[in-house]
């Protein structure tokens, strides 16, 4: 993260916490999808935050600094765009419809684990899944079946909740 710190004071980003987070996400949706280096996910998360905050992306002068090549940036963003990000209302109501069976209680306690990790990661399905293995007694089998998603999924994912956490 020492080089996305030295990438955002270069180019005046003041936001340099919105861009961690965007880091850590891109990192989590990216892993063992490629081989990058923490340069080349500096800029990557730069330029996802220029694009969010509508500023201009000087993509190729953040290249330049950072010694990455441009193509393997727009790689990257290529791979990231087919995760849908979830938002506060959208994954209350998707915990809500879920046929798991559970209960108040545990819809709560899976609601605030969410909560808590979605200031500092974006949240996606994958994720949600491994929050509500984490936070339940749920089987990892039940638990896949409900995202259709394979149970090495929830496992990757819930393992890099753990670095997170």
């Amino acid at each position: 993260m020492v080089d996305l710190v030295i990438l955002c004071r270069e180019y005046g980003v003041e936001d340099i916490e919105a861009v961690k987070r965007i880091y850590r996400s891109s990192y989590i949706n990216l892993y063992r999808s490629s081989r990058y280096t923490s340069n080349t996910l500096a800029v990557l998360s730069l330029h996802i935050y220029m694009g969010n905050t509508n500023q201009v992306s000087r993509l190729k002068h953040y290249c330049a600094y950072m010694g990455v090549r441009p193509k393997t940036v727009k790689t990257l963003l290529g791979r990231l765009k087919e995760t849908e990000i979830y938002r506060p209302p959208e994954w209350e109501a998707l915990l809500r419809n879920l046929p798991l069976n559970l209960d108040e209680e545990e819809c709560k306690t899976i609601g605030s684990f969410v909560g808590a990790l979605s200031k500092k990661i974006d949240i996606n399905m994958n994720i949600l899944s491994a929050c509500v293995y984490r936070t339940t007694n749920l089987s990892l089998r039940k638990v896949a079946r409900a995202f259709y998603i394979s149970r090495q999924t929830v496992l990757k994912y819930n393992k890099k909740l753990e670095e997170i956490i």
